[in-house]
């Protein structure tokens, strides 16, 4: 059974019908969200709670796309496709990933626009092994909402193809939006800036701020139950670079605050490697230019 929910619309299933549940803000939203694995009504809520923050944090219209793919074709569980489409297609599903305690999420995109860059088919995958303690913990909100990001586009396959990241062991992201965002509230950093994490030996393609320089922020890769994770204006200014129009008033308070050594916010779940890249990237183009 395939549920249904974007922006301004109540949950449905099979994309038709409606039953009672989820209603989302009332506003032009960025992504239609379709679960094709069951979650609790908690679940549905936190799920609701990120599409209503990105979509007043981000718009941009995107296009139609006809969209003709077999069942399976990006992910597992994956339903056939043939039907025309506007702006980001967002799949969400549950399924093992590598039991308890480990990753405990990834996100694929599955089609990107060809004019822009940008997903216009992702897919989120929780980890079934960590769903609920993540929720009891009550960490699973900021992990859905950061794999929004990537769904949205924090990711290399829409950031690296317009050159806008560079370094190897020392990565950074170099958009003029974000990097002025982090001149704000950062100027305390002396290294190239906007610092991307150097921990995983992916240079630019690792898609998350440097815990060490971040902290406690949406888009770095670690899971704490003390952590709040806040929206900040840098990563915001990041969506602003790759192509979105953005209202930073949506932007959480935030300070780049680094981690010390005797830092009592210890790492609970890793969101490290939770984007997978498809090589080569299917590329959609829209269907009326502009």
């Amino acid at each position: 059974m395939l549920l249904v929910a974007s922006a301004g619309l109540s949950l449905a299933c099979g994309g038709s019908d409606p039953v009672a549940g989820l209603t989302l803000a009332p506003h032009t939203s960025q992504i239609e969200v379709r679960f094709t694995s069951a979650l609790t009504p908690a679940q549905q809520n936190l799920v609701a709670v990120a599409v209503d923050k990105w979509s007043r944090a981000l718009s941009k219209d995107l296009g139609e796309f006809s969209l003709s793919t077999p069942a399976n074709q990006c992910f597992t569980g994956q339903p056939r496709l043939n039907e025309t489409h506007r702006n980001l297609l967002l799949f969400i599903s549950v399924a093992d990933i590598d039991g308890p305690a480990g990753a405990v999420a990834f996100t694929q995109v599955c089609s990107l626009s060809n004019r822009d860059t940008l997903p216009i088919v992702s897919h989120i995958r929780l980890d079934r092994a960590d769903l609920d303690s993540m929720e009891a913990r009550g960490v699973l909100q900021g992990v859905i909402t950061h794999e929004m990001a990537h769904a949205l586009g924090f990711n290399p396959q829409s950031y690296a193809t317009k050159g806008l990241a560079g370094g190897t062991s020392d990565p950074f992201f170099e958009g003029a939006a974000a990097r002025a965002e982090f001149a704000k509230h950062g100027a305390w950093y002396t290294g190239v800036t906007v610092p991307l994490e150097n921990r995983s030996g992916l240079g630019p393609n690792d898609p998350h701020w440097r815990l060490v320089v971040f902290g406690d922020e949406l888009m770095v890769s670690t899971v704490s139950r003390d952590f709040k994770s806040p929206l900040s204006t840098i990563t915001l200014g990041f969506f602003q670079d790759i192509g979105y129009d953005v209202d930073f008033s949506v932007a959480d308070p935030y300070e780049v605050t680094p981690l010390f050594g005797g830092d009592r916010r210890l790492p609970e779940g890793s969101l490290r490697n939770d984007f997978v890249m498809r090589t080569p990237p299917t590329f959609v183009t829209p269907l009326v230019a502009r």
